[in-house]
């Protein structure tokens, strides 16, 4: 999978990036919304959780189907198709007058995502030569937290409008929009190497891939990563708000600050890479990184006035992950065939960690003391990493 003119098209990686962005804006925009959708459509705090999660719940069951699909249909084809499902299901969900819609629109949105979220990185390998990967995929890694980012900022100003059912119909055309964009622009008019649909690997070739050890590593540490980061980005607008008493569009605006900056580990990890740096380094970073902050974001006894700076600190230094990690998917595949599969192992383990751990965090909160509490699983999903670090360096040290 590498460009014949041994020259990385960026524009490609560009076009990616910005479906991926794209894609992210369904997990910015439950966040801020979550105190209107539980006033309007009587959700408890652990039920927001499960919306907030379940964008992840197709991720977490079949990204190694999907991952199959995308030999079959096509990277380019099936990121086209991703974001036409993920148009659909916020269209059905800002029609909808029930929970039970609202959550249908949601699974519909699930699929698209996972389908972005494997067929975009999937093309990017293809776009990049073997010496630019790492680097355009430590880009890749931050198109969630930029993303999320976006739906965040711009959340208020539909809220404070035409309500969430505006903010999920806009969501809906962007994608609907992106979609047609990609369409036109990743074919063969505009880029001769596309890569198309291919005879689909057979289960005795995906499960010789599934022996591997290192996708397993990294999608275990990507799992404990998520659990702690997507908990803190979800919840970081209701804690604000319930806890500190903050306005909707401060809490709104700090919490999307507290996603954005993760970027800035992402891009720090993709600079780390190019110079070579170990990937299990990295990750050991993101992980003393939770537990460094975990205590003063969430403790009962922790100072009001250091909570936003240390969860500021935690997303940032946390953002180094992700890079380590999808970069590790290409790097312990075999062949290019291999590629799509270990990168499904990859993000199964962050989306299945994005889908428990917002309902997960809620359910500490809600049942073991309160807000104060908040930083005991945080501590745990830390330590946890570390160990999990200790094999990832014993196997990528092979690579």
């Amino acid at each position: 999978m590498t460009a014949p003119d041994e020259r990385t098209r960026w524009d490609i990686v560009t076009l990616a990036v910005g479906a991926g962005v794209i894609a992210a804006l369904q997990v910015g925009k439950v966040p801020p919304a979550l105190p209107e959708l539980r006033t309007d459509l009587g959700l408890t705090l652990v039920g927001g959780g499960w919306l907030a999660s379940l964008l992840h719940l197709f991720a977490a069951l079949f990204a190694i189907g999907m991952s199959m699909a995308t030999d079959r249909v096509g990277p380019a084809r099936l990121l086209v198709v991703s974001m036409l499902v993920m148009a659909a299901g916020s269209a059905l969900g800002a029609l909808s007058g029930s929970t039970a819609l609202l959550f249908a629109g949601r699974a519909l949105e699930s699929l698209g995502f996972l389908g972005a979220s494997i067929s975009a990185p999937t093309l990017i390998v293809a776009a990049a030569v073997p010496r630019d990967r790492s680097l355009a995929l430590g880009i890749w890694s931050a198109y969630f937290p930029v993303g999320a980012a976006i739906a965040m900022v711009a959340a208020p100003i539909f809220l404070n409008g035409p309500g969430w059912r505006g903010l999920w119909l806009a969501d809906a055309a962007i994608c609907l929009a992106v979609a047609v964009l990609l369409a036109i622009l990743v074919r063969p008019a505009h880029w001769p190497d596309v890569p198309g649909p291919r005879r689909g690997r057979g289960l005795r070739d995906v499960a010789e891939t599934l022996r591997l050890p290192g996708p397993y590593l990294f999608a275990l540490s990507f799992f404990l990563y998520a659990c702690a980061i997507f908990a803190l980005m979800t919840w970081m607008p209701t804690f604000l708000l319930e806890r500190l008493g903050y306005s909707l569009e401060s809490a709104a605006l700090i919490g999307a600050l507290v996603v954005l900056v993760n970027v800035v580990g992402n891009l720090g990890a993709a600079w780390l890479m190019h110079r070579n740096v170990p990937r299990w380094s990295i990750i050991a970073i993101s992980f003393l990184g939770v537990l460094g902050t975990a205590w003063f974001v969430f403790a009962g006894t922790a100072p009001d006035a250091l909570r936003v700076p240390a969860a500021v600190a935690m997303s940032c230094i946390c953002g180094v992950l992700p890079a380590a990690c999808l970069s590790g998917a290409p790097a312990h595949a075999r062949s290019s065939a291999e590629v799509a599969t270990c990168s499904g192992v990859v993000v199964h383990g962050s989306n299945l960690g994005n889908l428990l751990a917002a309902p997960i965090f809620a359910t500490v909160v809600t049942y073991f003391g309160g807000w104060s509490n908040g930083h005991l699983p945080m501590i745990g999903l830390g330590i946890a990493g570390l160990a999990v670090t200790v094999l990832v360096r014993a196997v990528d040290r092979e690579r």
